[in-house]
């Protein structure tokens, strides 16, 4: 698919306002990533440091430069069901630090708006859109079906549950889909860099397991709204 120039997402805007927004969604009781700075802090002191940020933000964007605290992460296991003693059944989740989770907020959210604004997704997706949710598309789905019985035609309903579906997204393969929705440049560089970081995960939660480094090959990894790109995906 080839994208107008009108139809280009090639950088972010970083400033103060997004930046601010971006913090006062943070919920104040998540924990610290490895640089131990809570988002309570970042809270309480948003007016003074959101500034800074967006001039940050902007000099490391404008270089694809990510720094190397940011590529850390601390691996919580969470227990989904089962027996607990079965490693398979926990479900890592990655605490990076809350200054990467904010430059992400901005980054995603302009993303988000460049699909929207050009009517780049399907209007039948219903998962990982803004005021869209399951409870949308089941009201979707009834109507339809409610119309089909009216109608007397057939209605055939197919469910698909992909086994562990963001490990399986190819790097590769979503830079491309990136590049063909017309996010290219400087964001397109800048999501390379950040989606091929290397995790140092934090071993202090199974005395079992050493202390390794990740190379992350494939998956949409857990960056904030990475439902976003698993979309485009």
């Amino acid at each position: 698919m080839q994208c107008e120039p009108s139809q280009l997402l090639e950088t972010v805007v970083f400033e103060e306002y997004n930046v601010l927004c971006a913090v006062l969604k943070f919920k104040p009781n998540l924990s610290a990533g490895p640089d131990g700075l809570p988002p309570l802090l970042f809270k309480y002191l948003r007016f003074r440091i959101a500034k800074p940020l967006a001039i940050l933000f902007k000099q490391m964007f404008s270089v694809g430069f990510i720094p190397e605290q940011w590529k850390n992460a601390i691996i919580v296991p969470v227990f989904k069901k089962e027996t607990p003693s079965n490693v398979a059944n926990y479900r890592p989740i990655s605490l990076t630090c809350i200054a990467s989770k904010v430059m992400e907020r901005i980054v995603a959210k302009q993303i988000q708006d460049h699909l929207q604004k050009h009517h780049l997704l399907s209007d039948m997706q219903h998962g990982f859109i803004r005021q869209r949710s399951t409870c949308t598309n089941l009201f979707e789905s009834v109507n339809d079906w409610t119309m089909s019985v009216t109608c007397k035609t057939g209605i055939s309903v197919t469910y698909i549950d992909f086994t562990r579906t963001f490990d399986s997204v190819t790097h590769v393969k979503l830079f491309a889909c990136l590049h063909s929705y017309g996010i290219q440049g400087d964001l397109l560089r800048w999501l390379t860099e950040f989606f091929y970081r290397t995790y140092t995960p934090n071993s202090s939660w199974f005395k079992f397991v050493r202390s390794c480094c990740i190379v992350e090959w494939s998956g949409a990894r857990q960056w904030h709204r990475s439902c976003i790109v698993f979309n485009i995906y």
